[in-house]
């Protein structure tokens, strides 16, 4: 590849046993034409050279001293520093974290200019245990955040898995994250054009599934609205809140229409960082505004009150 060309970047996240290194083998196997290396932060595990010996891998980063989404800025934006450095650059980066890491920040980390120079995240994806993700999204708060940051849902181990069973649990998880694309698998084995995300915002959007009766408080609320936002107050109230309870409000994603302003913005937060970006006219769409805020016991008349002031007409 020339160095002209970002690394294509796969981040590959899930509770401990879900199956990430099978999957990760399974896109590494169909990949094999392409020069891949690896970023493996996985605590108490065989080297994963031996775990991926079927798989076409050009070389393997083995972080261990802590978990990544920590030390943003020592361990993994030093390896990705070296990986640029490489006579043979490669053409793709596959990540995976933890069984424990909380991933937004590391995907927060991608919009940082310095790395969206180099690195182009595709796409990030989170693989849970079918026999036991409800069990996990009631015990572990790690585990809603996992899902609330995909961009695909792999929902494996699902062999003998009865289908109304396995229905539910595919609703269990769109009603968490309702912006995310979900396949099922029994082996950990997928296809690579399923881990491409799809886009699932906007006002055609299918609505928002009927909540699944369970224990886990994880829930998604929609925003939407015909009235611009006045831009320097959405900033400000969505960051004020966003880092003001970030054991609260996992993600928020979407469209926004701003004040004296013809283009689409596009809203997107991931752990620490909140992006609001211009992203080109909205051409035949009438302008409007619509957000998807994912967390923990989120209300719809808390989220109302908290944009209200950033619609207000500027003053002048």
């Amino acid at each position: 590849m020339t160095k002209n060309n970002p690394v294509k970047v796969y981040l590959v996240t899930g509770f401990l046993g879900a199956g990430k290194t099978t999957l990760l083998n399974s896109l590494l196997q169909q990949f094999s034409t392409l020069r891949n290396i690896v970023i493996e932060n996985e605590f108490g595990k065989v080297n994963i050279d031996a775990s991926l010996v079927s798989a076409k891998v050009d070389d393997v980063y083995e972080l261990t001293s802590g978990c990544i989404c920590c030390s943003l800025d020592n361990d993994l934006l030093e390896v990705l520093g070296n990986i640029l450095q490489l006579e043979d650059r490669p053409d793709q980066l596959f990540i995976e974290t933890t069984g424990i890491a909380d991933a937004g920040n590391i995907i927060g980390m991608f919009s940082m200019p310095e790395v969206k120079a180099h690195y182009q995240l595709v796409s990030t994806i989170c693989v849970v245990d079918a026999e036991n993700v409800e069990e996990r999204l009631e015990q572990v708060t790690e585990v809603g955040k996992q899902l609330s940051c995909a961009d695909v849902i792999v929902l494996n181990k699902v062999k003998g898995l009865p289908v109304p069973d396995l229905l539910r649990l595919q609703q269990l998880l769109e009603e968490v994250n309702p912006l995310a694309f979900i396949t099922a698998t029994e082996d950990g084995n997928v296809r690579v054009g399923d881990m491409q995300p799809r886009e699932r915002i906007g006002r055609d959007q299918a609505p928002l599934v009927a909540p699944v009766k369970t224990a886990h408080k994880i829930n998604t609320v929609l925003f939407e609205s015909p009235h611009p936002f006045n831009l320097n107050m959405l900033v400000f109230v969505l960051d004020l809140h966003f880092n003001g309870y970030p054991e609260q409000l996992y993600r928020i994603k979407g469209y926004v229409a701003v004040q004296n302003d013809p283009q689409k913005y596009l809203v997107q937060s991931t752990g620490k960082y909140l992006h609001i970006l211009p992203v080109g006219p909205w051409g035949d769409v009438t302008p409007a505004s619509t957000l998807v805020f994912i967390g923990k016991e989120l209300k719809t008349a808390t989220i109302q009150r908290i944009l209200q002031p950033a619609q207000k007409e500027s003053a002048g």
